[in-house]
């Protein structure tokens, strides 16, 4: 989730002029813009830890035991 959360409305100083209107508008957008990309890679990276845990953890075969047994000489279950 976002460390950064939109709590006001941005206020653009009443003697500011054009261009400082302007950078102030173009710095909150490309504040959310960088915000949203962090978080759509935070997901996705999430996504993909997640996609690997499955992948490497081990599936209980129920004939392990069986096929322990046998190697070792002993009767089956």
């Amino acid at each position: 989730m976002s460390a950064v959360t939109a709590t006001r409305a941005i206020t653009i100083p009443r003697g500011a002029s054009t261009i400082e209107r302007a950078s102030i508008r173009l710095a909150a957008a490309m504040t959310r813009w960088a915000t949203r990309r962090a978080e759509r890679r935070e997901d996705r990276r999430g996504r993909m830890l997640a996609t690997v845990k499955e992948q490497q953890t081990r599936k209980n075969d129920p004939r392990t035991a069986d096929h322990l047994l046998s190697q070792m000489g002993l009767p089956r279950r």
